[in-house]
């Protein structure tokens, strides 16, 4: 939804009005009601409803009173991607920007100020939902998460992935990826509360998608190894290597279709046009054009060069 179609200068007042629709009752004030603009978008993943939303400067204040009028209501997880937001939420306090992200609890008061036009991404998770992974949860709303957390980076980096796709995610697929943003999450805010419980689901969730994202960024390193995976997880080689097998995954095939991926992705982009089959093998770790060109026919059911000819072709 966006407000184009109201007035502009009942648009303030028309969106204050179905505010409290929208989440939950709170107190909204705007300096300039009459340049006011939002904007949202909203589906359901799993069961916590998320989208993408542009708004302008606002303030946004929410009380006991409005509290006692829904107590139960989601809590809220916001990521800006352009522009900048205030949050404080008893004695916490913060400015986030683009980078960072954070969580607001309505079952407390807390107050919110826009102080340049926002774009964010949104997720309102139902408190059971967080109650059941943390304990403390008083402790960390209120406060910017950022790149400084192994967690809090990889958890932006998948709502920003997941927020390209969502609405093209079956509804089985949608509760897989729920329970992933909620566990790296999780992670990110006990984290920060220093109150991670080490060798719980979610946990190993977690430490599971910290070990593919961290192959991800090295595919093209080949020195990376099992052995530089655990390092970085701060694990056993042991450990990850269960830790994968858990969830279905061998390391040495997830990196060789990974390989392959980026192979293809690049044999298929005439932007790579100018680049040899085998220079685009390199620049993925396969140095033995022999092994690659047989690889990548196993996965993709011809060589590399019929299948840059038929992607060109399509």
């Amino acid at each position: 939804m966006n407000l184009d179609e109201i007035p502009a200068n009942r648009r303030f007042s028309y969106w204050r009005d179905m505010a409290e629709e929208l989440y939950v009752p709170v107190s909204l004030e705007c300096s300039s009601p009459e340049t006011f603009r939002f904007e949202l978008d909203r589906r359901f993943v799993g069961d916590t409803a998320a989208g993408t939303s542009l708004m302008t400067p606002l303030r946004v204040s929410r009380t006991r009173q409005h509290i006692a009028r829904s107590e139960n209501d989601a809590f809220k997880v916001v990521m800006p991607l352009s522009g900048a937001i205030s949050v404080s939420q008893e004695g916490n306090e913060a400015q986030v920007r683009a980078g960072q992200f954070y969580v607001v609890d309505p079952a407390r008061p807390y107050k919110e100020s826009i102080t340049e036009d926002l774009t964010f991404i949104w997720l309102h998770v139902p408190r059971a939902s967080f109650a059941a992974r943390i304990g403390r949860i008083e402790a960390v709303t209120g406060i910017a998460l950022g790149n400084e957390s192994p967690y809090a980076r990889l958890s932006m980096d998948y709502l920003l992935s997941l927020s390209k796709v969502w609405d093209d995610i079956a509804a089985d697929a949608g509760v897989h990826a729920n329970t992933v943003a909620l566990d790296l999450l999780t992670m990110a805010l006990s984290e920060r509360a220093q109150q991670v419980r080490l060798h719980t689901s979610v946990h190993r969730s977690a430490q599971f998608q910290r070990a593919k994202s961290f192959i991800d960024e090295h595919l093209a390193d080949p020195s990376l190894t099992l052995a530089g995976v655990a390092a970085a997880l701060g694990a056993s080689t042991q450990n990850v290597r269960e830790l994968l097998a858990e969830c279905g995954v061998s390391y040495r095939r997830y990196v060789l279709e990974q390989r392959l991926a980026r192979c293809a992705k690049d044999l298929a982009d005439p932007r790579m046009a100018h680049r040899t089959v085998t220079d685009i093998g390199y620049a993925w770790a396969f140095f033995d054009s022999a092994h690659f060109s047989k690889a990548f026919k196993a996965a993709y059911g011809m060589s590399p060069r019929d299948y840059r000819s038929i992607a060109y072709r399509l």
